[in-house]
């Protein structure tokens, strides 16, 4: 009876194995061209929050109860790609280069003889916000802002950027990592494409993180511009499982990933990207000064 009993036990544990194995869904993520890995791109299982972050040699690893999801991979300056999980995924997934994104030629170069300073980092409440969806999926939190109308007609460049991370109850002295997004504005008033390449940051709980953007040139459109941080599911930013209720009133376990961002509360368009689409939303905003130059 005991052996009987061991053996059951096996095939149980087995079986359970061979479930998670065939419900992970990996692989590695490379530019088309070159083949060089995509470190730090996002993946998304659609029609749902769940997603990951591919790691420094662009491998991903995530996993579905469904076989037959849908997944989708996003990464700056690239178009996304979505990619049906039914079948055998292959070793490698190639993403293509958007010759659309980055591409406003800028032959006027800033003159730097007047700066405009935007105090967007104060508000009435401190508090902090996270930019993934439920613990879940990595996440991107924008902000708009318009062009500032003493500049008037002139050409408008941003020349720099200043992001703050919030102390909450955890203690550590780690440096977070987090991606900016700097985006114009589409037609239906959604972040449309990105006007900065790959911009990685790192910065301690608490800390200001400022970054330079002279170089860059990055010009401002007539009808202003998004800009925000996008959170990466790395283990440089695990900080712990969390458990929560659901509106099933069922318990779930969810990871939590920093950093936390100090938020403040606008009147302009907040828009949240999660499962792979970007969405308007009332909440607070990343706490971010900015100072354009013409």
């Amino acid at each position: 009876m005991k052996k009987l009993l061991l053996i059951f036990t096996f095939i149980l544990l087995h079986s359970a194995v061979f479930f998670a194995q065939n419900n992970t869904i990996e692989g590695v993520l490379v530019d088309s061209n070159t083949k060089k890995p995509l470190s730090y791109a996002n993946i998304f299982i659609l029609n749902s929050n769940k997603g990951t972050t591919s790691d420094d040699d662009g491998y991903f690893s995530i996993e579905s109860t469904d076989a037959s999801k849908v997944l989708r991979f996003g990464y700056v300056g690239y178009h996304s790609k979505d990619l049906d999980f039914t079948k055998k995924q292959p070793d490698a997934i190639s993403l293509v280069q958007n010759g659309e994104q980055l591409t406003e030629v800028i032959i006027i170069r800033p003159k730097f003889k007047k700066s405009i300073k935007i105090k967007g980092g104060k508000g009435k409440n401190n508090i902090g916000i996270s930019n993934t969806s439920n613990g879940d999926a990595p996440g991107a939190l924008l902000r708009y802002f318009e062009k500032p109308s003493e500049l008037g007609n002139e050409p408008a460049f941003l020349k720099s950027a200043e992001f703050y991370l919030y102390r909450g109850l955890e203690n550590d002295n780690r440096d977070y990592i987090f991606r900016i997004r700097v985006m114009s504005v589409a037609e239906n008033g959604k972040p449309g494409y990105d006007l900065i390449e790959n911009t990685t940051l790192k910065g301690k709980s608490g800390s200001k993180i400022s970054i330079n953007l002279e170089d860059t040139a990055i010009l401002i459109p007539k009808n202003g511009f998004f800009i925000g941080v996008e959170g990466l599911q790395i283990q440089q930013n695990y900080i712990e499982v969390q458990q929560i209720i659901s509106s099933d009133g069922k318990t779930r376990k969810i990871k939590k990933y920093g950093p936390i961002l100090k938020g403040v509360e606008t009147k302009n368009p907040i828009y949240y990207f999660g499962g792979g689409e970007w969405r308007k939303l009332k909440m607070p905003v990343p706490a971010i000064n900015l100072e354009l130059t013409n």
